[in-house]
């Protein structure tokens, strides 16, 4: 009976995984034509083709849509950057190299961005937990290979390390956002990688 059980379930979820990418697409597109603030969610489920209570089953907001696009590339990026990591010889290489591509598709995105990262913000005020994945799985096996390597202090928690980097790469994304011409990104998330692994002291301090 369960084997015979397993498949339905199998189905089910992939079911529900293609209606989510049908909407996300359909959702994508509508925003690039239209504009985000001028489509609703009446539109996108009549242009995926879907109920509104699927829609809203899946999606309760337009930024969950935005959110689940920017995920998606992420988790992509990610795979594709994993290679890379074993080429590099250590954790500072790693981070610039990592951060600077992560962020030149920010930086080419604002508006997606924006609009992301103050949908986690507002979950994370309600109370949401913190989600690994994507570019925070990048930056865990970074930290990881670099306390293996003796370059990164082992006794602190490796989780703890990447959320202190997302708080301090977040904060400067948001201070991007509020005004692109007073700082230049990537430029910033190269002193964050510097400030992250060295701290705030002085360099001509003496010991």
């Amino acid at each position: 009976m369960e084997q015979r059980n397993a498949p339905v379930e199998g189905r089910m979820e992939r079911k529900k995984k293609e209606t989510r990418q049908k909407i996300c697409k359909a959702a994508m597109d509508l925003f690039q034509s239209q504009g985000f603030n001028d489509t609703t969610m009446e539109q996108i489920a009549e242009e995926a083709d879907v109920a509104r209570k699927t829609l809203y089953n899946h999606f309760p907001v337009k930024e969950a849509i935005v959110d689940e696009h920017v995920r998606g590339l992420s988790r992509g990026f990610a795979e594709e950057s994993l290679k890379t990591l074993q080429e590099l010889p250590d954790t500072k290489s790693r981070l610039l190299v990592i951060l600077d591509r992560l962020y030149e598709w920010v930086e080419i995105s604002p508006e997606l961005t924006g609009i992301c990262l103050g949908y986690r913000l507002k979950n994370a005020y309600q109370g949401e937990g913190y989600k690994s994945g994507g570019s925070q799985s990048l930056i865990s096996e970074i930290i990881r290979l670099g306390q293996e390597a003796g370059e990164i202090r082992q006794d602190i928690q490796a989780e703890l390390l990447v959320k202190q980097l997302d708080i301090l790469r977040g904060s400067v994304v948001m201070d991007w956002l509020n005004d692109p011409s007073k700082l230049e990104l990537r430029k910033e998330m190269a002193k964050l990688v510097d400030l992250f692994l060295n701290g705030a002291k002085s360099r001509n301090e003496g010991n």
